[in-house]
C-alpha cells in the first residue's frame, strides 16, 4: 500500500469504504480523489481492513502514507 487509492482499492473500492466507515458514498469519494482519510476514521478503516483479511493496512501504513502525502517521508519507503 503506497497510497490512498491503494487502500480504496483493496478494500473494494469507496462504496465499500463508506459503508465501513458509516459516511456517505460521495465522502469517501472525496477522501479517495484528495488522496487523504482523516485520522479518525483510521481505527474503523483498521478494523472494517482486519475483517476481510487485509492485515496490510495498519496504522502503521496510514501514517506513513498521511507523512508521506505532507512530505513528510523521509525512510517511509522502507517501512512500506
Amino acid at each position: 500500500m503506497r497510497s490512498v487509492p491503494d487502500i480504496f482499492d483493496a478494500l473494494g473500492g469507496p462504496a465499500a469504504v463508506s459503508r465501513a466507515l458509516s459516511i456517505g458514498g460521495s465522502t469517501a469519494s472525496e477522501m479517495k480523489r484528495r488522496g487523504s482519510i482523516p485520522p479518525e476514521y483510521w481505527a474503523e478503516l483498521v478494523e472494517a481492513a482486519r475483517a476481510s483479511g487485509r492485515d496490510d493496512i495498519s496504522f502503521e501504513t496510514l501514517a506513513l502514507i498521511h507523512a508521506r502525502a505532507k512530505g513528510r517521508d523521509r525512510g517511509a519507503d522502507e517501512a512500506a
